[in-house]
């Protein structure tokens, strides 16, 4: 390896021609893939840094298991393009003082936009609409018989307003919806007026008033399985789920048997565990179900500026120098490193 340059550690699909340009001046990229299981030791013991996006195996190992980390002494920054940080074993980086920077809450207009999408396409039967206009019979039958539901005077229940939650009621106030909410911190008066918003101190409250819900909290211990059987079974018969946030938010199984059922009328996922399911799942073959494959981020603008902002934050901590979109250490962890962080709060 170049000993004049950082040594990176980066997803394939990642070698963009942007990213080669950014970074060929300071950077010596080593590029894996989701078959690479394991890194070369004589190249492993050089990494600087690593930059990746969330799910793949390897960066899953990297930043999660201490004995694949414990091959990389030299790690100083690890990356990762997009907002979550379940995927990021914290404490245990922070304790061999790696610096971490996500790229923040870039993506969270486009992931509220298609979170809005999904909830249009269930309330107007989209699904079975298109499978129905394949033939002039089922048609002629879907018209007669199968009718959507008007956005106007329906009420959404919207679980975490943070950042992406706040935008998703944006889009539904201009459709003049209801809107309940949920959240840990009660939102000020004027966010609450400014998309008539009314808060529900308990989910329990917004899960039975609710026509649509949608989930946009970050996944932490508190908020696994936040929605299970029992909290499906509060919700109406003719309601909708809409997770834009993590698979692990939702009871997957406890799902199924409730769409098998009829406890709740349909469901629209961008997140699953696992991702993707496998081809025989039943939430794959169920007409009142869309699944899409975990692109709420994925937009040739988000794309670009996510990895320019990743790009910053990988030179900034190889060279030492704060990191714009740092996640801030706690002061309990002796071993974190001393360079100024700035905190990056979850929408």
């Amino acid at each position: 390896m170049d000993s004049t340059k950082y040594n990176v550690l980066i997803e394939k699909r990642l070698l963009t021609t942007f990213a080669q340009n950014a970074l060929k001046e300071t950077c010596k990229l080593i590029p894996f893939d989701d078959n690479t299981q394991e890194i070369d030791h004589q190249y492993a013991e050089k990494i600087d840094g690593i930059l990746g996006v969330i799910g793949l195996p390897l960066v899953t190992k990297c930043i999660r298991e201490e004995s694949f980390l414990n091959k990389m002494p030299n790690v100083k920054v690890v990356i990762s393009l997009g907002a979550g940080t379940d995927h990021l074993n914290l404490p245990l980086l922070w304790k061999k003082g790696i610096r971490i920077a996500t790229t923040g809450k870039i993506n969270s207009g486009v992931t509220a936009e298609l979170g809005f999408m999904l909830l249009m396409a269930l309330a107007r039967n989209l699904k079975q609409a298109m499978v129905a206009a394949a033939s002039p019979e089922t048609c002629l039958t879907f018209r007669q018989h199968s009718f959507g539901v008007r956005l106007l005077g329906s009420t959404l229940g919207i679980i975490g307003l943070g950042s992406i939650g706040y935008i998703v009621a944006e889009r539904a106030a201009a459709f003049k919806m209801n809107i309940l909410y949920h959240n840990r911190t009660r939102r000020n008066e004027e966010d609450e007026n400014k998309v008539q918003a009314k808060y529900c101190e308990t989910i329990e409250k917004l899960l039975s008033q609710s026509d649509f819900v949608m989930l946009c909290v970050p996944l932490t211990d508190h908020t696994k399985y936040l929605i299970g059987a029992k909290e499906l079974k509060l919700m109406k018969p003719s309601a909708v789920l809409i997770n834009i946030s993590r698979g692990d938010v939702v009871d997957q199984d406890a799902l199924v048997k409730a769409l098998q059922e009829g406890t709740i009328g349909g469901a629209a996922l961008d997140v699953m565990k696992p991702e993707p399911l496998p081809p025989d799942h039943p939430l794959l073959h169920m007409p009142n179900v869309i699944v899409t494959p975990h692109i709420a981020g994925a937009t040739r603008e988000v794309m670009q500026e996510l990895w320019s902002t990743g790009v910053t934050n990988l030179l900034a901590g190889l060279k030492g120098n704060p990191m714009p979109n740092e996640l801030e250490c706690p002061h309990s962890l002796a071993t974190c490193s001393s360079q100024p962080m700035q905190s990056n709060p979850l929408g």
